[in-house]
C-alpha cells in the first residue's frame, strides 16, 4: 500500500520562471536515467525477487523515487509559470513570460511543445522530447544483475545531477538538486551493501570457472603489452589468472554508521 502526503521530502522553491532550465531538468523527469525510470525499475524488479530483504529495500527506495519524480516535476512546473512559488502556497499558472509571444519563437522546440501540451506540467519525455520508453528498465529476474544494474543506475543519475548544477544557475533549485545528489549516492551504497549480501547468488552462484576463463583473450598487440606490463608491476597471482566473483571486494567507506561508496 503506497500513501501519498502532501508534504515534500525537500523544499522546491525555484528562484524565479525560467523554461530553458525547465526543459533541461526534463532528463530527470523521463529521461533513460531519471526518477521515472528508477522507480519502474525498481518496482517491476521487486516482483521477482524472493530474498526478502532485497524486495523491500527495492520497494522503499521505489517510493522515494516516487518522491523524488514529484520534486522533479513540482520544479518543471514552478520553473514554467509567472511569480514561481512553492506547491503548498500555489502557483499563477500562466505560461512563463520567456516562453510567451514574440520571445516564444527563440527558444528551443521542446519548451514549445511543453507549453502547448502540457501548459506549466512537466511532459513524459527527456530534455530532447523523446518520449519515455520502457526499454530503459532492466528487469532480468536475476538478482545479482538486477542489483549492478540499479547501482549504476544511481551513479549515472547522480552524475546527471551533478551536470545540471552546473550548467542551471538557479540557487534555490540548485540546493534542491544537490539533496537529490546526495540521495542518489545514498541509494548506490544501499546497493552496492544489497549486492555483497547476494554475491554468491543467482547468475554468479557457480563452483567456478573452466580453464577457458582464465586467460585474458590475445587481441590486439597493444593491450597485450599493457597486460605484461602490469604483471610485473604486482606481486602474486599472474593477471591471467581466474578470480572468483565472492573475492571482488566492492569499495566501499564507512562514514559513522553508514556505508558510502569511495570517491
Amino acid at each position: 500500500m503506497f500513501r501519498h502526503e502532501a508534504v515534500m521530502l525537500f523544499p522546491v522553491e525555484v528562484s524565479g520562471s525560467d523554461p530553458r532550465a525547465a526543459a533541461m531538468l526534463q532528463e530527470q523527469f523521463g529521461g533513460a536515467n531519471g526518477e521515472l525510470a528508477a522507480l519502474l525499475q525498481y518496482f517491476v524488479q521487486s516482483f521477482g525477487t524472493s530474498d526478502p530483504f532485497t524486495k523491500q529495500l527495492l520497494l522503499n527506495i521505489a517510493v522515494e523515487e516516487a518522491s523524488h519524480l514529484e520534486m522533479v516535476g513540482t520544479a518543471i512546473t514552478q520553473l514554467m509559470t509567472m511569480g514561481a512559488s512553492s506547491r503548498d502556497s500555489g502557483f499563477t499558472y500562466a505560461p512563463a513570460a520567456a516562453a510567451t509571444g514574440e520571445a516564444l519563437r527563440q527558444v528551443p522546440s521542446l519548451i514549445k511543445k511543453m507549453v502547448t501540451v502540457c501548459g506549466p506540467g512537466p511532459m513524459v519525455s527527456d530534455s530532447l522530447g523523446t518520449p519515455f520508453s520502457g526499454t530503459f528498465i532492466s528487469a532480468t529476474g536475476d538478482i545479482v544483475s538486477n542489483l549492478a544494474s540499479d547501482l549504476a543506475a544511481e551513479f549515472r543519475a547522480g552524475q546527471v545531477y551533478r551536470q545540471l548544477r552546473n550548467n542551471i544557475q538557479d540557487a534555490g533549485l540548485n540546493r534542491t538538486l544537490e539533496f537529490l545528489e546526495e540521495r542518489e549516492a545514498t541509494h548506490g551504497a544501499m546497493f552496492a551493501e544489497a549486492l555483497e549480501r547476494v554475491r554468491d547468488q543467482g547468475i554468479v552462484k557457480v563452483q567456478g570457472y573452466t580453464q577457458v576463463a582464465k586467460r585474458i583473450p590475445n587481441l590486439s598487440a597493444p593491450f597485450d603489452q599493457l597486460v605484461s606490463q602490469i604483471s610485473r608491476k604486482f606481486s602474486g597471482e599472474p593477471i591471467t589468472s581466474a578470480i572468483l566473483p565472492h573475492q571482488v571486494p566492492i569499495q566501499l567507506a564507512k562514514s559513522g554508521e553508514h556505508l558510502v561508496p569511495l570517491t
